[in-house]
């Protein structure tokens, strides 16, 4: 048993940094209802090891939350592991130890936004690599004016220096998360709609009934 559980693109604080740094005027309800998820989760599935991975926070105007956020999860689990991702700004990483890279049996942690570099000299030979940063949905139509857009787990298959692998990434885990379909060209194995109560298999909305 794996043991742990991991999600991506957090944005904790994207109501207040938004609004400290740029201005917007945006509702404050995004932290209290990613924080009532994530502790949920880990209720519900009780994994010894948390991974973040990547892009704990939204930006410098939320640090003093996302670190009280940090501080309550690792209550929650015997291992936290925080990814660095590009919106992790250094006033929260020189407080909460980030990596570049975690590795689990079988699997690699990267938030993806430096995807070769951080891979540069590993061995990704037998494992997934699992990252973030992208965003990606499943945009749904029932072709009469109905359109349901969905966070997805996108399942591809890359050719880099380190070799051939899978590459899984993460559904964006932020309630202001808007993304956009996925396609950088690599094979596409499988995309997965998320929604709060179901997952949506991509290949079978084409399946012939």
């Amino acid at each position: 048993m794996e043991n742990w559980l991991a999600v991506a693109d957090i944005h904790f604080g994207y109501e207040l940094n938004r609004a400290r740094k740029h201005g917007a005027l945006l509702p404050q309800w995004g932290m209290a209802a990613t924080q009532a998820r994530l502790l949920g989760l880990l209720n519900h599935y009780k994994p010894r090891t948390l991974i973040l991975d990547g892009d704990v926070m939204d930006g410098g105007g939320s640090v003093r939350e996302t670190t009280r956020l940090l501080k309550r999860l690792r209550d929650c689990v015997a291992v936290l592991v925080c990814v660095e991702g590009n919106h992790d700004r250094p006033a929260l990483r020189k407080d909460s130890a980030f990596v570049a890279m975690h590795r689990e049996p079988g699997f690699i942690f990267q938030h993806g936004h430096k995807y070769e570099r951080t891979l540069e000299g590993e061995s990704a030979e037998g494992c997934v690599v699992i990252s973030g940063h992208e965003h990606p949905t499943l945009n749904l139509s029932d072709g009469a004016g109905l359109k349901l857009k969905l966070p997805a787990l996108v399942q591809q298959r890359r050719k880099a220096a380190m070799g051939s692998h899978e590459n899984w990434i993460l559904p964006a885990f932020s309630p202001w998360a808007g993304g956009a379909p996925y396609d950088q060209g690599y094979e596409i194995l499988e995309t997965w709609g998320c929604s709060e109560e179901h997952v949506i298999r991509g290949s079978m909305l084409n399946a012939p009934g």
